[in-house]
């Protein structure tokens, strides 16, 4: 279930990667899907765009108090965002605390379960743009850091059984 909660009965089997100082990454899968924990390990919350590479395209999946995708076209991102057209893939996404305030409560996990079907291929490449809390704007941070979100190269290489 993709619950931004990391259980040992759930994630016991999963590849397990420090991003650094700043995250550890968990990688499952089964028949049907992929699946893939981030937890931020100095902040309380945060938000991530996961970058997929397949079958010559790359995909941002967008997970923090909502759900979105976009695709790289002409080595560029669009700008606006459409929301919640998360086709075959979901993630958790931060709960309100206080509407009026604008405040969340505190998730440090972003689960992703994306259908295996949804992208081609036995081999997937993924970068990470994660945002953390700070002062007085949030702070961007890249996993890997040689990569950057505009090409797939030096990107993790997920190899699918």
């Amino acid at each position: 279930m993709v619950d931004g909660k990391l259980t040992p009965d759930e994630w016991s089997d999963a590849k397990q990667l420090v991003a650094s100082d700043l995250a550890q990454l968990c990688f499952k899968q089964n028949n049907n899907d992929v699946l893939i924990a981030i937890k931020f390990l100095k902040s309380k919350t945060g938000t991530a765009d996961l970058y997929l590479a397949s079958g010559g395209h790359i995909y941002d999946l967008h997970a923090s108090a909502k759900l979105g995708e976009r695709t790289l076209e002409a080595g560029h991102l669009p700008e606006e965002w459409t929301w919640w057209n998360n086709d075959r893939w979901v993630a958790n996404v931060s709960r309100p605390d206080d509407w009026s305030k604008r405040t969340f409560k505190d998730e440090n996990v972003r689960e992703y379960q994306i259908s295996r079907e949804r992208f081609q291929g036995n081999e997937w490449k993924i970068f990470l743009d994660l945002m953390t809390p700070a002062e007085p704007k949030w702070q961007a941070s890249a996993y890997p850091p040689i990569a950057n979100n505009g090409s797939d190269r030096n990107w993790i290489v997920l190899r699918l059984d």
